[in-house]
């Protein structure tokens, strides 16, 4: 009788995990190319609608210009052509910084869509607010579709470079960025809070400054809480944590800071170009250099947000596929 032919268990497990695991990324790239297209499409379709109908409301004169998703359309498409295009290194990093601007015009087209939201709210309650409870609904809805359009375009962007869900720059440089975003975070998240804290301290200690500034408690507790969950996200250690409620606030609060920080850069250079239909006066320099670096760390620290939670999506995608790798060398043929 002959002997048994040996089979190497290993080689044959890993292989065929790597199958599986290029299986699911393949099926997932067509659903983020049609999502991409999808939300581009009905990004611009909002947008061609809120400029024919035109602002209905005087707050929203001072927000960027609409046509801006236009332009965030058009990169993006150039994004997808030339990604479809060409499959060499070179190109798909053309596609990527292409999807990367794209998504920085979203944002610059969604700038307002927070204080949209607010206005919302006291509409739909009926809470006694003034002029406060009005909305542009031709430009609120366009904004919020630009918005959709960026979270989306983040995604397709992410994805490009590597090709794949998992982070191959290895444990240390994973380590590396960790750390480096938290302490971004700390740094970003600390100068808008202390700089209302110490105005309700002045204002408090000298009776005769006409100030109507309470005690920042949501400007404490947003920003204090955007730093728990940038440290929770770029953890070295198992969070006693749902996944998917780390994910979902790292994006909602992403999107919320990178839109309001854009709404400053956008909303600026269209004031300073005369692009834009209302201005707003500033007192002096110092005030504009002040409204700049307040929103600026909200910019800053949306970026760092965005990161730790593509991170955590990457770093987690990774762990998963190399615990299934080592699961599936395990079991016999």
């Amino acid at each position: 009788m002959s002997p048994r032919p040996s089979v190497d268990v290993h080689r044959v497990g890993i292989g065929w995990a790597g199958r599986m695991i290029t299986k699911r990324t393949r099926t997932a790239g067509p659903i983020l190319i049609a999502a991409t297209i999808g939300a581009a499409a009905v990004a611009a379709l909002a947008a061609a609608a809120a400029l024919t109908i035109g602002p209905t409301d005087d707050y929203a004169r001072i927000f960027p210009p609409r046509w801006l998703a236009l332009i965030a359309v058009t990169l993006v498409l150039a994004s997808l052509l030339v990604a479809r295009m060409t499959g060499s290194t070179s190109g798909t990093r053309v596609a990527g910084m292409l999807g990367w601007a794209a998504a920085v015009f979203f944002f610059g087209a969604s700038g307002g869509v927070v204080l949209d939201g607010f206005r919302a709210f006291f509409w739909a309650t009926g809470i006694p607010s003034g002029d406060f409870a009005t909305v542009d609904w031709p430009g609120a809805t366009a904004r919020a579709a630009s918005l959709l359009a960026a979270l989306v375009t983040v995604a397709w962007a992410w994805r490009l470079p590597a090709g794949r869900f998992h982070d191959a720059a290895g444990p240390a440089a994973s380590a590396r960025t960790r750390v480096v975003v938290a302490w971004c975070a700390v740094a970003f998240a600390v100068p808008y809070p202390l700089l209302k804290l110490v105005w309700w301290i002045q204002g408090d200690s000298n009776p005769g400054v006409d100030s109507a500034a309470g005690f920042p408690v949501m400007e404490l507790v947003s920003f204090g809480a955007a730093l728990v969950l940038v440290l929770l996200l770029t953890s070295s250690r198992r969070v006693p944590l749902p996944a998917w409620l780390l994910v979902t606030g790292g994006w909602c609060a992403s999107m919320a800071l990178l839109s309001m920080g854009f709404l400053m850069v956008f909303g600026l250079l269209a004031q300073a170009t005369g692009v834009a239909a209302g201005s707003v006066v500033f007192a002096s320099d110092g005030a504009t250099l002040m409204v700049l670096c307040v929103y600026g760390t909200w910019l800053a620290l949306g970026v760092v947000m965005l990161t730790a939670t593509l991170t955590f999506i990457d770093a987690r995608g990774s762990t998963r596929d190399a615990e299934h790798a080592r699961a599936s060398a395990n079991v016999a043929p």
